[in-house]
């Protein structure tokens, strides 16, 4: 089974108030990084509700799944669980704007009855940022979160570098960042 995370984001980008970012002029950069962890099924017990994992590492892990999953039946000894966690960065380099400097909206999706079990959940966070530093060479621009979380992107967009080169350490721009993660069970 497979998500489309584009059209997820989008989803949760227009659902949560994120939009303006990502009408913002110049367009926004995108930074996407994603982590995956296979997991081998030792054991399904449908009564229970609970499926047994031996992770990368061989460790066992039992998961009680409750009635909320489903397709649990189509699921054997054997199959695949792959988890993948995603975040992506959009940074809309715009001063800010006025509006609530915290918003966020979320999108969840389960498989298909009768398919192999599967879900997608993403989060859109959009905040004000201060600027740490912009190089010029690099393209690049790093930033501080209001938690106190540094992040460093890579500006592709012209129009984006251009405005780039007018920030200053200490200026604050939004920032938009979606987190996804997916879990499917495969053959």
């Amino acid at each position: 089974m497979r998500f489309a995370h584009k059209a997820v984001l989008l989803a949760v980008f227009a659902t949560s108030g994120l939009s303006g970012l990502a009408a913002a002029q110049p367009q926004p950069a995108e930074v996407t990084r994603t982590e995956a962890a296979t997991a081998i099924i030792e054991a399904v017990d449908q009564r229970e509700r609970s499926v047994i994992l031996r992770g990368e590492d061989g460790k066992l892990t039992t998961l009680f799944l409750g009635d909320r999953v489903r397709n649990l039946p189509q699921v054997k000894a054997g199959d695949r669980v792959v988890l993948r966690v995603t975040e992506a960065v959009a940074v809309a380099m715009d001063r800010p704007d006025g509006r609530a400097p915290v918003a966020a909206g979320e999108a969840a999706a389960v498989a298909p009855k009768g398919s192999m079990p599967g879900a997608a959940y993403m989060r859109g966070v959009r905040m004000l940022v201060t600027i740490d530093a912009v190089d010029r060479r690099a393209n690049t621009v790093t930033f501080t979160g209001p938690a106190g979380n540094r992040r460093t992107v890579t500006l592709r967009d012209q129009k984006m570098r251009d405005f780039a080169r007018r920030l200053r350490s200490g200026d604050q721009v939004q920032v938009a960042v979606v987190e996804s993660v997916t879990v499917d069970v495969v053959r």
